[in-house]
């Protein structure tokens, strides 16, 4: 199975630097050139199923993407980024400034905490973990999944055995495009492309 896994193109949220996950914003003028320059990338694989995030900005993407074909197109909550709570929206210099102690409990525990009303890095693994648990029991030849830097970095850590401590080590830009292979029972990522 080729596993073919594209962040969605940049946002309007992108743009003013701030923590977001749940808060959903479209593309912006750049991201949607992204997304068409991601398209001619893409156009001569056949896919046997296309996951999405329910996001506006992850289906955004993919409507650019594939427009015109007949794809068998299934939206995972799984997917989503995650979930900052209360620090959505906000800077870091706005969180240090509004919640200061619990940056420091951040910095210090950053797998582990979960912002206010949010989810920590170790939730979504969880959800990641399962939906690529699941994944890999079907049969597909191709599969595109369109989602976010935190869970494409939680992927990546799930692929190197399961060790978050590798969630920071990997570039995530704005319409990158990872390709993961699963043979013989093993897990890799074969390349990472910029947009």
């Amino acid at each position: 199975m080729d596993i073919y896994l594209l962040r969605h193109g940049k946002s309007q949220q992108n743009e003013k630097n701030t923590y977001y996950g749940s808060i959903d914003c479209s593309l912006n003028e750049e991201g949607i050139f992204q997304a068409y320059k991601m398209k001619e990338n893409l156009k001569s694989i056949v896919f046997d199923c296309v996951y999405v995030s329910p996001a506006k900005r992850t289906k955004e993407t993919l409507d650019i993407i594939s427009p015109l074909r007949d794809l068998k197109i299934q939206e995972d909550k799984r997917l989503m980024e995650v979930d900052f709570g209360d620090f959505e929206g906000k800077s870091y210099s706005e969180l240090l400034r509004l919640y200061p102690t619990e940056c420091e409990m951040w910095k210090d525990n950053w797998k582990e905490f979960a912002p206010p009303n949010g989810e920590s890095y170790i939730q979504l693994y969880k959800r990641i973990s399962s939906f690529m648990g699941d994944l890999l029991e079907k049969k597909y030849d191709n599969v595109l999944i369109v989602s976010h830097s935190g869970a494409m970095r939680a992927i990546y850590s799930y692929v190197l055995g399961g060790n978050l401590d590798l969630f920071w080590g990997f570039g995530c830009k704005n319409c990158d495009l990872a390709i993961i292979k699963y043979e013989y029972g093993n897990l890799y990522i074969d390349s990472i492309t910029h947009c």
